[in-house]
């Protein structure tokens, strides 16, 4: 019984230093973590839709779409959320003022490595471009060439694009 006892308050403690560094060590890169996302975040919006300055909407955000720009006269730069096969797919979305896709950028993803990850090639992305939707994947019928073995990422993008589209034609009353 003693032996179970100590053995227990042994792995107790552990647990409990364990715990303390890993919050400490968390304490220390959150602020650097947040920095760095928010520097990748502001990159996208430039690579997306190209614009002398970015100004936030005012407009009510619908679920899916987590920040809304209004990118001068060029359009608007949308930053949605879809729901991958790993999580949340972080993509910003430029949709020109006449409301075809200017570009799509992955800022942050957790999808498979070499399946779901391949989200982030140009060759995807490329895909949205010019294009007024909605979109679809081939498999349910549009002409979005899905990722191999990455279909749900492929339609979590492709949600993510429309989810953006929609709100952009909603802001310009059409």
């Amino acid at each position: 019984m003693k032996y179970i006892l100590r053995l227990t308050l042994t792995l107790l403690l552990i647990t409990v230093v364990v715990a303390g560094l890993l919050a400490f060590v968390n304490e220390l890169t959150a602020g650097r973590i947040d920095e760095l996302t928010r520097q990748k975040a502001e990159q996208a919006m430039r690579e997306v839709l190209p614009a002398q300055d970015y100004t936030p909407l005012d407009a009510a955000l619908p679920q899916g779409v987590t920040e809304a720009y209004r990118a001068g006269d060029a359009g608007y730069v949308v930053r949605v959320a879809p729901n991958g096969f790993g999580g949340a797919i972080d993509l910003m979305v430029g949709v020109r003022a006449d409301g075809t896709v200017n570009g799509v950028a992955v800022i942050a993803h957790s999808e498979t490595a070499s399946l779901g990850a391949n989200c982030t090639r140009e060759e995807f992305r490329a895909q949205y471009a010019g294009g007024a939707g909605p979109f679809a994947v081939g498999q349910d019928g549009g002409t979005i060439e899905a990722l191999t073995g990455a279909t749900v990422t492929s339609r979590a993008v492709t949600d993510g694009v429309n989810a953006a589209l929609d709100f952009v034609r909603e802001v310009q009353g059409t």
